[in-house]
């Protein structure tokens, strides 16, 4: 038997499998949202997704004792993010590739939006140096997102970018949950991949 997330909470000593409404891999219906700014870790681009769909799994794992026991803190929304805000801080941006340009290869054609992609588990990571830890929805199949990275690179080699700095395929794609003090990265020393699988999901 499935754990079905609703906003009725069914107890998770029945199953270690989460259901969550199929409708939120449709992305396609939810708007493009830019996420532009003048400072230091304010430019990215992402997928974005419908929180209603999330939510009731966030709150799930918040009130589950042996995941969250209601520590976690959410974003209130949520969303893929595709490229990061160091890879264009750092690489992207000092190449002359601007924000404006990664927008329109992401919304030529409702692209980025329309991307498909699958879900592989519910994973959790907890730095090493810090009590920071964070819990995730976990994605596989998702060529179509690796497809638009490719045409970032594509752009940025063309603009003279150095092409050993910027790997689209070293990349792994989750929706945030929710997080303890801080959303943590891989600059923390954690990896949000298969790796940290802790529960199945699934979309029905």
């Amino acid at each position: 038997m499935a754990l079905v997330v609703s906003t009725v909470l069914a107890s998770p000593k029945h199953s270690d499998t989460i259901v969550i409404n199929k409708k939120v891999l449709n992305t396609a219906k939810a708007p493009f949202v830019t996420n532009n700014g003048t400072e230091l870790l304010t430019n990215w681009v992402g997928l974005n997704v419908d929180f209603q769909y999330v939510k009731p799994v966030f709150d799930f794992v918040n009130a589950t004792q042996s995941i969250a026991n209601g520590s976690l803190i959410s974003y209130g929304e949520a969303h893929v993010t595709v490229i990061l805000p160091p890879e264009y801080d750092n690489i992207l941006h000092p190449a002359s590739v601007t924000i404006d340009e990664l927008n329109a290869l992401a919304t030529h054609k409702n692209r980025l939006q329309s991307a498909k992609f699958g879900l592989e588990c519910l994973g959790r990571v907890q730095a090493v140096s810090t009590p920071d830890n964070a819990v995730q929805i976990i994605l596989k199949d998702y060529d179509d997102i690796i497809a638009y990275r490719e045409d970032v690179f594509k752009l940025y080699v063309k603009k003279g970018g150095n092409p050993a700095l910027f790997d689209p395929w070293n990349f792994t794609p989750h929706i945030t949950l929710g997080f303890r003090h801080r959303d943590i990265f891989v600059e923390d020393g954690i990896y949000k991949g298969k790796n940290a699988c802790i529960r199945k999901i699934i979309a029905k």
